[in-house]
This record gives structure tokens, sequence and C-alpha cells, in this order.
């Protein structure tokens, strides 16, 4: 049975776009209070402000940065909209 950090490992594809160690993703996971969703929007986010541009005699690497604030919104928590507002018929 995967554990939470196997599946946050997944969901950063860590073995194709190595970016974290153990350690940092486990910390990911206890800043997100284990929360594997949440940890995996924040390591994408950080991904993605990593300049990984490369710039080799004349040939140029795009930046991934767009790849991973695609992923990212796949895993961006859902949030409940709360309105203080009440109804006009007082109920």
């Amino acid at each position: 049975m995967a554990t939470n950090l196997d599946i946050l490992k997944f969901n950063l594809q860590e073995k194709e776009y190595p970016y974290f160690d153990d350690e940092d993703l486990q910390l990911l996971l206890d800043k997100n209070s284990g929360d594997v969703q949440a940890a995996s929007y924040e390591g994408c986010l950080k991904k993605a402000v990593a300049d990984d541009a490369l710039i080799i005699s004349g040939i140029t690497l795009k930046s991934n940065r767009e790849y991973w604030l695609g992923l990212a919104k796949q895993f961006k928590p859902v949030t409940s909209y709360n309105t203080s507002m009440k109804r006009a018929d007082g109920q």
C-alpha cells in the first residue's frame, strides 16, 4: 500500500523531474497536516518558481513554469464561499 509520501512523490513526478528530497517532501506533508492534495499543490508551485530555463551556446531550453502551474491547478484545495449576508425576508 502506498504511503502519503509515495503519493506525493507520484503527484510531483519526482522520478521524472526530481527536485525535492524525502525530507523536504515530508516537511511539505507535515506543513499541510498530512493533506497530500494540499502538499502536492504547494510542491507544484515551488517547482514553478524554480528557474529551470537553460541557454548554452545559443541553444535555449524553455522553463517548465507553465507546466507546473497547470499541474498545480489539479491539486488546488477547494475553498467554500462563506457569506455573512442575511436573507431579506428575515429567515
